[in-house]
């Protein structure tokens, strides 16, 4: 007779690869599914999706990690980082510094004129 609790202990079990690589991204780390037994790596990546829904800034990369010149055949792995900066944002402080730039080519214009 089946019972919900593989179901449950499937779910606590996911809890600590959420926190653990959480933990590992935070400062910076950049982490792969190579990374994890072969066994774990269905929990790293519905981990990973659900850290990539709550933090926004996780972004993934593809990097070579092998290359055979003679068979050209190369390797490629999806890793994951936080990027402090999204594209598409500006910082502050240089939109700051152009907005000023612009007020006094205006305020110059003006007294040349």
């Amino acid at each position: 007779m089946k019972s919900a609790r593989p179901t449950e202990a499937k779910t606590s079990a996911l809890e600590p690869g959420l926190d653990s690589i959480t933990a590992r991204l935070q400062p910076g780390e950049i982490v792969a599914a190579l990374d994890y037994p072969e066994s774990e790596r269905p929990l790293f990546w519905s981990a990973i999706a659900s850290i990539r829904d709550d933090l926004p800034c996780v972004r993934p990369f593809w990097r070579t990690i092998s290359e055979q010149h003679v068979d050209g055949i190369r390797t490629r792995q999806k890793f994951f980082k936080i990027c402090p900066c999204e594209k598409g944002l500006v910082d502050p402080t240089l939109a700051g510094l152009i907005v000023l730039a612009a007020v006094c080519a205006v305020m110059l214009a003006g007294v040349l004129a």
